[in-house]
């Protein structure tokens, strides 16, 4: 199994969206711990030797960046380095274009 490394951005993004789970759509403190604590599982699936393909977008895709769905609504843009992975960014769907 491959390290996983998450970005600083990942990670502010994820605490952002904690917050916005709670304040904005008004999620209970346990439903929204659950939903990240799910997305957090699902990034420690890329450290398995399985990838997935590289991104359709573009922004990504010229970086040489894997892309993972989570949920059908988040994507999670990831770099495969020797030993590892490295979580480099994520994104409603909604907000990315090809």
């Amino acid at each position: 199994m491959r390290n996983v490394y998450v970005s600083d951005t990942v990670r502010r993004k994820i605490l952002e969206l904690r917050t916005y789970l709670v304040i904005e759509l008004k999620l209970s403190e346990k439903a929204s711990y659950k939903r990240i604590e799910r997305m957090k599982k699902f990034i420690l699936t890329f450290g398995y030797e399985a990838d997935y393909a590289l991104c359709r977008f573009k922004k990504w895709q010229l970086l040489g960046y894997r892309c993972a769905v989570f949920e059908k609504c988040w994507v999670f843009a990831y770099e495969v380095i020797d030993g590892g992975v490295i979580v480099r960014d994520l994104s409603h769907t909604a907000m990315l274009t090809e």
